[in-house]
């Protein structure tokens, strides 16, 4: 349509018989080359929407993927972080047990190898008491079987020796004191007598006092290394025992805390890869949204200049028939006067001010390609040919264009004002808009990540208090278990010490109501079986020995696993309401999460709603502001430069004479 000007006067120059035919052949010619053109670019433009839109939903896909692979990354950091503090907790409750059980276990060796050298001690000096009063008895017994003759002053003075040493040991400090003191003191008195008679003996020390209480004290050394031999075997059993219990919990806690700590090294290789992944997952997303935001901006200013080139593309095919039925309707008889304007331009080309002008405005409208410069062209011939005031009417014609492009630059200029502050402040709205929808995003985000934090330490916690519960109660059953098992032991240990006690009572009743019964039985007559009664007898007292030590130990355990079982009751309670109360508060926590997501997703869909607004709004005056052919300053840079070519033309006429105008007034009578 901008070319109509210049095509109709090239025409009018090239040919003189019909230049309009040659115009609506160029029309025709022109018309179905822009069609052809917006179908071209109609297959381009649906070609391009399906790659927009393929290319939009395969990265929001992957941005989608992106997120929950993001949000499985984030939980698996969590809980490796979680587990892994719980693991640390784990190490050095083990490493502290260990310690401690280490050094239970060495203070126990301390005290019984202490115990143990105590004891060997003591009973090295009871033997050494035994032989030397097993040594006096059989020097007696070899002086009492020499009646009535004479004692070897030799074994007197080594007997003498002998009870001296006793007198001085820690056997006769309580009794039989006097006899021996006695025996030394006759023995003191004959000294100077080469021996001494059995029945003198026995007139001035004793020897049978005294025998019978070397066989006292004997008896007692022996029964207190018995003693002292079972109290050491009891000490070394309970040694053992507790020995044996904390090298095992030492061997289980070694070998949980190797297990803790292979999980710990596992639990930090599962972090490493997790923050490696989650980082490159992160580098992803941000790449996709980065190319989605691309294809969507460059889809849009596509899809914003293809409707302007659809709707300028439209309005020239309009403009180019409506040029051709003009020309068909309305130009039949125009050609002859055309070119008889032509003439008279060429006659006054060198002299006529007019024709100046009309050169002028031939340059401007074949410059600028505009119709109304055409049409001015048009009309400032009709008015040279018409022969009165010519003058007048040009310089008419020329005002009325110059009012008509300012009144047109004024508003142009108003309506480019009127773009930008709209584009502007619809932008500012847009991008503010957006900035409140990603805030939300990123806080629904973090409010989704909290209640799948929340809601996994839940499933957690309520597990754990099942299993706390399950642990309890077998804990119970077991303990009641122990204490019926520990009542009926404790009833059969006491019932059997006790009748091995009567046992051992009654025998010995019996066999020690007369000392004859054990040391002279009568040949030929019953007497009293007084060697098997004293092996009887002894298995008895251990007997009786085995079973107290057995009771003692049921009781020792039995109060061990009430202690253990307080204790741990105890630290059950203690983690179930902390459990509970941790509980109590995620769930309070959970509840709170959910609330403000719901309030953030309704705040996002509002936002949506109102920046779907800002963007049809937007959309609206990109159409009205960007869609034109030429650019704003293309425009006013045009109309100025035409303004400056009218001014000049009309500033030609103002200066010309009259002369001049009768010339042009005397050539156009004679044609």
């Amino acid at each position: 349509m901008l070319l109509l000007s210049g095509v109709v006067l090239s025409a009018a120059s090239a040919s003189a018989t019909s230049p309009t035919a040659k115009v609506v052949q160029l029309l025709d010619s022109l018309a179905a080359k822009v069609s052809h053109e917006g179908e071209v670019e109609n297959k381009q433009y649906e070609d391009l929407v399906r790659w927009c839109e393929e290319n939009a939903k395969e990265k929001q896909h992957e941005l989608k993927n992106s997120a929950q692979r993001r949000e499985q990354l984030e939980a698996t950091l969590e809980k490796t972080e979680a587990d892994m503090s719980n693991e640390d907790a784990h190490i050095s409750e083990l490493s502290s047990s260990i310690a401690q059980n280490e050094e239970e276990l060495e203070q126990a060796k301390n005290i019984r190898t202490a115990e143990h050298k105590d004891f060997v001690a003591r009973d090295t000096e009871l033997m050494e008491t035994i032989d030397t009063l097993e040594k006096a008895i059989q020097v007696i017994k070899k002086a009492a079987s020499k009646s009535l003759v004479q004692v070897d002053a030799t074994a007197l003075k080594n007997l003498s020796d002998t009870v001296t040493v006793l007198l001085d040991g820690p056997m006769v400090q309580a009794r039989g004191t006097k006899q021996l003191q006695a025996f030394i003191q006759s023995r003191e008195a004959a000294k100077e007598d080469e021996g001494l008679t059995i029945e003198q003996g026995e007139q001035s020390g004793g020897l049978q006092a005294v025998m019978d209480t070397l066989e006292d004290l004997l008896e007692k050394a022996e029964g207190q290394r018995a003693d002292a031999g079972r109290a050491e075997t009891e000490a070394q059993f309970k040694f053992d025992m507790l020995k044996q219990s904390l090298t095992d919990e030492l061997h289980n806690d070694n070998k949980h805390l190797e297990k803790a700590r292979k999980k710990l090294a596992g639990y930090k290789e599962t972090q490493a890869s997790v923050e490696g992944d989650l980082e490159e997952t992160k580098k992803d997303a941000e790449s996709d949204s980065e190319t989605l935001s691309q294809i969507q901006t460059d889809c849009m200013q596509k899809a914003a200049d293809h409707e302007a080139s659809v709707d300028s593309r439209a309005d020239e095919l309009k403009a180019l028939s409506k040029a051709k039925s003009v020309i068909e309707e309305m130009t039949g008889g125009a050609s002859q006067r055309s070119y008889g304007l032509l003439q008279l331009e060429s006659s006054l080309r060198h002299s006529d001010p007019v024709a100046k002008v009309l050169s002028q405005l031939r340059t401007l409208s074949d410059q600028h390609k505009d119709m109304t410069l055409a049409l001015l062209l048009s009309q400032v011939h009709a008015a040279a040919s018409s022969g009165d005031d010519v003058f007048a009417k040009v310089k008419g014609l020329i005002r009325d264009m110059l009012a008509k492009l300012k009144e047109k630059a004024e508003a142009e200029a108003k309506e480019h004002e009127w773009c930008t502050q709209e584009t502007k402040a619809t932008v500012a709205k847009k991008e503010d808009h957006e900035s409140t929808l990603a805030s939300l995003s990123s806080k629904g985000d973090k409010l989704e990540s909290v209640i799948a934090k929340a809601t996994a330490n839940i499933a957690t916690i309520e597990a754990e208090l099942g299993e706390l519960d399950q642990m309890q109660g077998a804990m119970d059953k077991q303990r009641t278990e122990e204490h019926a098992e520990y009542v009926n032991a404790q009833a059969d240990y006491e019932q059997g010490v006790e009748g091995v006690q009567m046992a051992i009572k009654v025998l010995k009743e019996y066999y020690g109501k007369d000392s004859s019964l054990l040391q002279q039985p009568v040949v030929g007559t019953h007497s009293a079986s007084d060697g098997a009664a004293s092996g009887i007898i002894g298995l008895l007292e251990v007997a009786e020995s085995d079973f107290s030590k057995m009771l003692a130990e049921v009781e020792s355990d039995e109060k061990e696993a009430v202690e253990v079982y307080e204790r741990q009751t105890k630290e059950n309670k203690v983690a179930k309401t902390e459990k509970e109360t941790s509980l109590k508060y995620t769930k309070k926590e959970l509840a709170r999460a959910e609330k403000s997501l719901a309030e953030v997703q309704d705040d996002h869909t509002a936002e949506e709603e109102q920046l779907d607004g800002v963007l049809e709004y937007l959309a609206k005056v990109n159409k009205r502001c960007i869609a034109k052919p030429e650019s704003y300053e293309d425009r006013k840079a045009k109309r100025e430069a035409e303004v400056a070519g009218l001014k000049n033309a009309l500033e030609i006429l103002e200066n010309e004479t009259v002369g001049s105008f009768l010339a042009v007034r005397s050539v156009a009578r004679h044609t």
